[in-house]
């Protein structure tokens, strides 16, 4: 019987372990991803902060949440390069998926903008 508690206790020491260590990552790549588009958004004609931009978002797509992912292709559609209103909304969009993703609850975030 001491078996197989300790082999449950271990199965789900594990499985918590796993969810502990994706959560790190989420957290590192969505860091990584709000960086790069700080320094598109403040250097936009800089390649070396494109590239960086391009490289942070397509490691975020393979951990980030569908909800995180779609909220970027919509930012992305709708904003970049346009002359819009709605950048602020779309930016906002993207917070607050992260931090949806990353289990922090918010009752009214305010919305968000990139000061040059």
């Amino acid at each position: 019987m001491d078996i197989l508690i300790s082999v449950i206790g271990a199965i789900f020491s594990n499985k918590n372990n796993n969810k502990l260590q994706l959560r790190k990552l989420k957290e590192d790549h969505y860091v990584s991803y709000i960086e790069a588009l700080h320094n598109l958004a403040a250097n936009n004609t800089d390649n070396n902060c494109v590239s960086k931009y391009t490289y942070s978002r397509d490691k975020l797509f393979i951990v980030g949440s569908e909800k995180v992912v779609k909220s970027i292709l919509v930012f992305e559609e709708k904003s970049i390069g346009k002359s819009t209103n709605l950048h602020d909304k779309y930016l906002t969009d993207i917070i607050r998926a992260i931090r949806e993703d990353l289990k922090i609850k918010d009752k009214n975030f305010p919305n968000v903008n990139f000061i040059k």
